[in-house]
């Protein structure tokens, strides 16, 4: 069976709520490189293993996006140049003032290149962006590349990756209106009127959210007096059938025999046991169960436990569930680790 192209995007937290300001057609060129970097082993996520350039191709922007393949290598040539002098702001604890946050800005990539005629970029990440994306355990965020697919909206964009954050509670704590602001890119000078700021910015997020992705959502606005200091939002998975992924064929440089991707580990045969742990541990995971929504849909928890112990005696099925297997705390035997 052919391995499905890596759908997953996973971002830690601290880059979930940095402060950045992208194109859309930055933001696209990084989900599908981040979707890359997801799929390697733990191990392996250094900058000194990774490839030295991830190939991303115009058709897999093309078909993705849905635009023509000219289109697409003039997308994905302009957005790789722009990346190249962007940066992003987070914030850490401060070892030195605990009880202050510390302010960081580092750069998404630190190289970039494309191919003339063959509709080719080429990037590599900065060291700091491979410690905050990518990995499977942890204070880290998830989302499926293909739900955020049709937004057009930047702010749609940075609000379902947020509420991705909470997909736990199904509910995005206070955020003030400044702090929004900040995380969106809006400058001091757009959309100053806190109703313009909801007319162009959340409710256009929130219609676009609603119509073409995985979940529907809504938000609250809190006051003091008269003046709005910040909002809730609240979301629900929709009761949908799973969507068809799309092949993206991701490549890699091959130009030198470290540079290849390794081959992920194949989970091997579980016991009983083991299949009903983590039958129960799949059943509680957010991503798990919407993504097979058609699969689970109006079953009781007994039903779909059973299901996937079920899945989980298969070895097709086994590898397809790898990633959400990994993040429920499977670890390889000692024997496959070395």
């Amino acid at each position: 069976m052919a391995q499905k192209a890596p759908d997953m995007v996973v971002k830690s937290n601290s880059l979930i709520e940095a402060s950045y300001t992208l194109t859309l057609n930055e933001m696209r060129l990084l989900d599908i490189a981040l979707a890359d970097l997801s799929s390697y082993e733990e191990c392996d996520k250094h900058v000194t293993t990774l490839p030295e350039m991830i190939h991303i191709r115009a058709e897999e922007y093309a078909e993705l996006y849905g635009v023509s393949n000219d289109m697409a290598y003039l997308a994905l040539k302009e957005a790789s140049e722009h990346l190249f002098t962007r940066y992003f702001t987070y914030y850490v604890s401060s070892d030195e003032f605990p009880s202050h946050k510390e302010v960081r800005r580092a750069r998404w990539v630190q190289e970039i290149g494309y191919v003339e005629g063959q509709g080719v970029v080429m990037m590599s990440f900065s060291k700091r962006l491979v410690e905050l994306a990518g990995k499977l355990k942890g204070n880290f965020s998830r989302y499926h590349l293909e739900q955020k697919a049709p937004l057009t909206s930047m702010y749609a964009h940075r609000l379902y990756e947020m509420m991705m954050q909470w997909r736990g509670s199904k509910t995005v704590p206070y955020v003030t209106y400044f702090e929004l602001r900040e995380r969106f890119g809006i400058e001091k000078k757009e959309y100053d009127r806190v109703t313009n700021f909801k007319a162009r910015v959340l409710d256009q997020a929130i219609q676009q959210i609603n119509k073409h992705t995985d979940i529907t959502a809504s938000y609250e606005q809190v006051k003091e007096g008269r003046s709005v200091t910040g909002f809730t939002f609240k979301f629900k998975a929709k009761s949908l059938r799973k969507p068809v992924l799309k092949d993206i064929k991701k490549t890699v440089t091959d130009a030198k025999p470290t540079a290849t991707k390794r081959a992920p580990k194949v989970i091997p045969t579980m016991s009983a046991p083991q299949r009903n742990t983590f039958a129960h541990k799949l059943a509680n995971q957010f991503d798990f169960i919407r993504e097979y929504n058609a699969q689970t849909i109006g079953k009781s928890r007994e039903q779909v436990i059973t299901w996937i112990e079920q899945g989980l005696a298969g070895d097709e099925q086994r590898q397809e569930w790898r990633n959400y297997l990994l993040m429920a705390g499977y670890e390889f035997p000692d024997k496959l680790k070395k």
